[in-house]
């Protein structure tokens, strides 16, 4: 972690954001932002790992369980979870919440797996949104190019934990299949699919989460997602510009012939998708995630942005929060870079940690390299914010 990092105090407005129905724009508060103190250490892989697969992989998430205690997940096609009393008080369980089954036919949606964005009522019962990888250059005859990125085909599954979040399980295919591409798998075409979605919040009477698309010959952004029945994978529907009318079909059941999802703010969040919460201070949804430089504008920097709304759908257009070396930004010999932003408040109420508040923690990965090549060594940090906000001013 560079010296600059430390000492990061970003004042940033937020620029305006769309009323729908083409209303005055409404300008948000100001919104101050600052590191207030050094990077702490929440796991230290050289230390801590009990596998070589325990890494956080995917931004962390955490959830209060029955007992209440506080349950943090690692993420990878391993994923594991940290257990304790707090945020600031957690140990590695070294034992597997799910592995993956690594099936080599596509058509299944089970090769590999991370249990992306838990979800719990009564702390005993999880729910989660399940990042689901099929890696055809690691299965035979499946990919000629003989390499990760051009045979990536992703998609949302659904898995539940009946036992308080110690294992989470799947219905058998295609029944865990939440959202997948419209096509079927073909190797070349690079990453395609369904990805990485955000945590779960709950609005009205459905949970809502936003998932990073990519389909050849069509742009690359989120689309917003909800349902209100999240037992049931074929329930959750996408924003098609108009409505959540949009469903995603399964690409080896049938061709799609409904309405696609529309991709939301693209210009403003680009494919931010890492961090979703309600924050009290600024009163709008706060959404912070990677992000490359923008175009022109203030977003012209990597590192790690923020974007605030009220509906989900319209959001501010991004704004710095920290700047770092990124995995796509990355020089040898440089500072480490990050990736995987997610914010959890411990003050926040209820199982989740939906809400953020005025000191809430930033958590990223940061990854190890040794001789210019990234090492399987990365461990999970934390910084503490401050979130304050100005006058609302113009209108």
């Amino acid at each position: 972690m560079s010296s600059g990092l430390l000492a990061l105090a970003a004042a940033v407005a937020l620029a305006a954001a769309v009323v729908p129905g083409g209303g005055a724009a409404i300008v948000p508060p100001e919104a101050e932002v600052t590191a207030m103190e050094r990077p702490q250490v929440v796991f230290d892989w050289s230390r801590e790992a009990c596998s070589p697969a325990e890494e956080p992989d995917l931004p962390a998430r955490a959830f209060r369980d029955a007992a209440g205690r506080v349950q943090l997940l690692l993420s990878h096609y391993e994923s594991y979870r940290m257990i304790g009393p707090s945020l600031g008080r957690l140990r590695p369980v070294c034992q597997p919440v799910m592995a993956s089954l690594e099936e080599s036919d596509p058509v299944r949606f089970q090769d590999r797996r991370w249990v992306a964005s838990p979800y719990t009522r009564d702390g005993r019962h999880i729910w989660a949104l399940v990042h689901e990888e099929y890696q055809g250059n690691r299965h035979a005859g499946r990919c000629p190019e003989r390499a990760y990125y051009p045979c990536w085909y992703n998609a949302i599954t659904l898995a539940r934990s009946s036992d308080g979040g110690r294992s989470y399980r799947q219905a058998p295919p295609p029944r865990q299949l939440v959202a997948a591409s419209s096509r079927r798998y073909r190797h070349g075409l690079g990453p395609t699919g369904v990805f990485a979605p955000s945590n779960l919040v709950k609005r009205g009477s459905y949970l809502y989460a936003l998932v990073r698309v990519r389909e050849p010959g069509r742009p690359s952004g989120d689309c917003l997602i909800r349902s209100n029945q999240i037992g049931s994978p074929r329930s959750w529907r996408a924003w098609d510009g108009r409505s959540f009318s949009a469903s995603f079909g399964n690409p080896y059941r049938a061709r799609h012939a409904g309405p696609r999802c529309q991709r939301i703010s693209p210009d403003q969040i680009s494919e931010m998708t890492e961090s979703l919460t309600f924050n009290k201070v600024l009163g709008r949804y706060l959404l912070v995630g990677i992000a490359g430089p923008a175009k022109q504008g203030p977003a012209a920097e990597r590192g790690v942005y923020f974007s605030t709304s009220e509906d989900l759908v319209h959001w501010s257009s991004r704004r710095l929060l920290l700047r770092a070396a990124t995995l796509h930004s990355y020089r040898c010999g440089g500072a480490s870079p990050i990736a995987y932003p997610s914010i959890i408040d411990p003050a926040s109420q209820g199982r989740n940690f939906a809400t953020s508040g005025r000191h809430p923690f930033l958590y990223f990965t940061k990854f190890r390299y040794r001789g210019c090549r990234k090492t399987l060594n990365r461990d999970l940090m934390r910084v503490r914010l401050k979130i304050s906000k100005g006058d609302v001013t113009g209108g």
